[in-house]
């Protein structure tokens, strides 16, 4: 069936509007960058002897950490279903790119764990030390990805700060300040993105 001029015109509006949806991960982006601050500061106590707890621990604190901002971010998942925007090409990006970007960092922190039970010794366990540059170089991809997915030229600024932490962090492997320094660029990005996009959909109401 032929359409009018009218109906594509329609339909043209429906898709822009549906590219300019903005994006609904704020509340995960709070979520995850509270419960990686926190396994992030585990980590340096652990390390720095604040804590007096094996070595074991510290890929408990994250396990244990991971499994709840899971849960949590399946509940506000189920929240969000039917938002008007939600299944914008922008939104339906935003969730596939995290997925895997979380995935593959759980699998990554799985992979480092049996490696630490197999291998033993303290060393072994000091491979976490490269989760921070590798994790704000996935920071970066995934948030330049749905920003220019969502239209939204807000998440440069983020995805930059991510590339910058990342070599930050690089260069501080094996130093002190390296978990501290990793939970201010988590809270600086998590928290400063995610209010971003709380802000552009409370503005687009």
């Amino acid at each position: 069936m032929d359409m009018t001029a009218e109906e594509l015109a329609r339909l043209r509006s429906i898709a822009e509007e549906g590219r300019h949806a903005p994006l609904l991960g704020g509340w995960h982006l709070i979520l995850w960058g509270v419960a990686m601050t926190i396994a992030l500061l585990v980590n340096w106590a652990v390390l720095e002897r604040h804590l007096n707890w094996p070595g074991y621990s510290l890929s408990i604190s994250w396990f244990g950490l991971v499994i709840l901002a899971w849960i949590g971010s399946a509940l506000i998942q189920v929240r969000q279903e039917g938002r008007p925007g939600a299944l914008s090409v922008g939104n339906r990006v935003a969730r596939t790119v995290w997925l895997f970007a979380g995935g593959f960092l759980t699998v990554l922190s799985v992979g480092l764990f049996a490696r630490g039970m197999l291998v033993g010794g303290a060393e072994a366990w000091q491979l976490y030390a490269m989760m921070p540059p590798i994790g704000f170089g996935v920071y970066a991809i995934a948030i330049s990805a749905s920003g220019m997915a969502a239209d939204d030229s807000g998440a440069r600024l983020y995805a930059w700060m991510s590339l910058v932490f990342a070599a930050i962090t690089a260069m501080l492997i094996g130093e002190g300040a390296l978990y501290p320094a990793t939970a201010a660029g988590v809270l600086l990005i998590s928290i400063g993105w995610g209010t971003h996009q709380l802000r552009s959909a409370r503005h687009a109401r």
